[in-house]
């Protein structure tokens, strides 16, 4: 087990040895994460900038505006030209494939007008959210048109309902959500005919009980003046390989940025820690863009106000965060959209017109190939490399909850609750503590019973000949 182990390490440190162990002051931007009591705690640089591409790199012309991403299964890198109205699809070369423009529509030329979403399909099917034309545009892969979905029509819906679709996703069953501006009613749903089927996974209202309070005394001239309740909307959305959908919510007050939506629409997003994933929990809190879900329960948050991407792991578990607002290589000027591939992390600008392409570095790598172990059940294994987390940032508690875990489930409990506690984990100290606990009066019962015993005969034994001392000393005065 301890060959096998050491191999895992050797072929970890292997994979990303090309990106080797990237000094600080070589990046632009710190690398950080968050403790138990909140308080942000230094940590290496999980991840560096490798390389940048722009419209004229890739021989396109300048894009104007771009809006959104897309890495599809197959490595191509579809960029939505918003500005231009147009989608341009790169290879894992940055090579341009194919510009798509117009189109033929029913007989005549069509084309986009401020596009601001877009998917692909692992089939090649690629979908557009066509904003100003208020329309969902279906493509093949080659950009030929399939469909356009328009406004969902039904008698639940109000006269008054405005269809500007800015986000797009679509499921392996061939549903579409569509995330609406301005629609507080949750994700417009679509079946894979098109058709509407409802909303799903409405935010709750948040209000301010003062103004509650406020508004059930004030007059109706008053309350017309006053803030309405409503939910907050999402802005953008991504969903996984089990069918379940990530949305993100702009607003820095709410404790739900994110969701995890289930088919029913119900949030299951876990949350093992003290803090939800909200990004940064300064005074300035974070304003979360895009998200985008990886593999092994991993997810990344892009957010607008100081320009990070923030990772998660299954747990809600912060893992890194990399970016930040700038002007070197690897920082942005306004970031709106992330993607990843394979070990590869990128982050459309718009104001600049570029992607950029990050890559782990040793920590990264590391921390990446721990969880990914830790999360498909080899929990021995991931030890292993958490061990050599430590080496490189004795404060990361990930790595100390990791292996206090692992030895839980090895039985050896005194030693999980060590690393448990120095991880801050609460919840799984407690499980170690009660199972050691258990453990200690199975192996040492036998003995406190004999000694209680031998103590309880003792002093029955002491308390007989004691007695019949006092009945002798008794009789010997009476006579």
């Amino acid at each position: 087990m301890k060959v096998r182990s050491w191999l895992i390490v050797l072929a970890a440190s292997l994979l990303i040895s090309g990106f080797g162990h990237n000094v600080a002051h070589g990046a632009p931007y710190e690398g950080y994460t968050y403790n138990y009591w909140g308080n942000s705690v230094k940590s290496p640089i999980a991840f560096l900038p490798s390389r940048v591409i722009t419209g004229n790199d890739a021989g396109t012309g300048a894009w104007q505006s771009p809006l959104d991403l897309y890495a599809a299964h197959n490595g191509l890198l579809y960029v939505l030209d918003s500005g231009n109205g147009r989608i341009v699809v790169l290879n894992d070369q940055w090579e341009t494939m194919r510009v798509i423009q117009h189109f033929e529509h029913e007989g005549k030329q069509d084309s986009f007008l401020n596009p601001e979403g877009l998917f692909v399909t692992e089939s090649g099917q690629i979908y557009v959210a066509d904003t100003e034309n208020r329309r969902v545009v279906e493509l093949n892969s080659d950009g030929t048109f399939v469909r356009a979905i328009g406004a969902p029509e039904s008698d639940v819906i109000s006269d008054t309902f405005e269809y500007f679709p800015r986000k797009v996703i679509v499921d392996k069953a061939g549903r579409i959500y569509v995330v609406g501006r301005g629609v507080y009613e949750g994700l417009i749903e679509f079946d894979s005919d098109g058709r509407f089927t409802g909303f799903m996974g409405t935010n709750r209202v948040q209000f301010d009980p003062v103004d509650l309070f406020w508004k059930s005394v004030s007059t109706k001239e008053q309350r017309e003046k006053m803030i309405r309740f409503i939910p907050l909307e999402f802005n953008n959305a991504d969903i996984d390989e089990g069918g379940f959908i990530y949305t993100t919510t702009a607003d820095k007050n709410t404790a739900s940025a994110v969701k995890k939506l289930n088919p029913s629409g119900i949030d299951v997003l876990r949350v093992n820690g003290e803090f939800a994933p909200v990004g940064d929990l300064s005074i300035n809190r974070s304003s979360f863009i895009d998200i985008q879900v990886s593999g092994n329960g991993v997810y990344r948050a892009l957010d607008s106000t100081r320009g990070r991407v923030f990772t998660y792991n299954e747990d809600g578990n912060l893992l890194y965060v990399i970016g930040q607002l700038g002007n070197q290589k690897g920082t942005f000027k306004n970031p709106v959209a992330i993607e990843s591939y394979g070990d590869a992390i990128y982050v459309l600008d718009r104001d600049l017109g570029q992607i950029t392409e990050f890559k782990p570095t040793t920590f990264g790598g590391l921390v990446n190939e721990a969880n990914r172990l830790y999360s498909s059940g080899k929990h021995s294994e991931a030890a292993t490399l958490w061990q050599e987390v430590l080496r490189l940032d004795a404060n990361y508690e990930m790595a100390y909850v990791g292996i206090g875990k692992s030895m839980l489930r090895e039985g050896k409990y005194k030693e999980a609750m060590t690393h448990l506690k120095l991880g801050n984990d609460r919840e799984y100290y407690s499980r170690a503590l009660a199972k050691y606990r258990r453990e200690y009066m199975r192996e040492y019962f036998g003995i406190y019973m004999t000694v209680a015993i031998g103590v309880l005969v003792s002093l029955i034994t002491w308390r007989r000949i004691a007695r019949s001392r006092n009945e002798r000393g008794a009789r010997d005065v009476a006579n």
